[in-house]
């Protein structure tokens, strides 16, 4: 599935304003500007986790960062490119608190250290080749004025795990090329037995 990228904030800015809520998956025409879809997670807060996002351990935060991207890279509906897996995945190797936000401006973030980048590397191998890198640059080749992610891969910003009651938010970011963009935020809560899990979505799920 190809969007159309849309090259303003004013335009991203219209379309989340007008867009219904409903859930990501529906094809769009070629030309069509990004649609914001509401997506609630359906979860009422409990009790605060007592460590902030800064305080996790490193196994942690891999095991969340996992289970996010297993889930984003799995799921067409998010990823928003149907019946094309991918295989070779790059991410940033710094967090953002606005990764889900298509009209962040980032900032210098903050490392994903060298330890939870192997975890996390380990625990996909199975499922793709990942690969953080420091500079999205280095990974960007352009044909015909339009940037494509090279090797057929994909590029994923993360977002800083952030505490919401009982649960852990995780934004990202996936961009395919200038045709094709997702922007969301995962809830993951910690299940006995089993650890962080992705149980949905929250907030809005931009597309370009």
């Amino acid at each position: 599935m190809r969007r159309a990228i849309v090259t303003t904030a004013a335009a991203i800015v219209l379309t989340t304003l007008v867009a219904s809520a409903a859930g990501c998956g529906g094809a769009a025409a070629t030309g069509t500007p990004p649609t914001v879809h509401a997506q609630a997670s359906g979860s009422s807060p409990a009790a605060v986790r007592s460590q902030a996002p800064a305080e996790q351990a490193p196994a942690e935060q891999a095991e969340m960062y996992a289970q996010v991207l297993r889930r984003y890279l799995s799921t067409p509906a998010e990823n928003s490119f149907p019946g094309q897996p991918f295989t070779t995945v790059y991410v940033i190797d710094k967090a953002y608190p606005d990764a889900a936000d298509p009209m962040g401006t980032h900032g210098p973030g903050t490392p994903i250290t060298p330890q939870v980048q192997r975890q996390v590397t380990a625990a996909l191998a199975g499922t793709a080749h990942v690969t953080f890198i420091a500079d999205r640059e280095s990974v960007i080749a352009t044909t015909d004025g339009c940037w494509h992610v090279r090797n057929g891969g994909i590029l994923i910003t993360l977002g800083s795990p952030a505490a919401h009651g009982a649960e852990m938010r995780v934004g990202i970011n996936g961009s395919v090329a200038c045709l094709g963009a997702t922007w969301l935020t995962y809830v993951l809560r910690d299940q006995p037995g089993a650890g962080w899990r992705v149980t949905g979505t929250t907030g809005t799920m931009a597309v370009a």
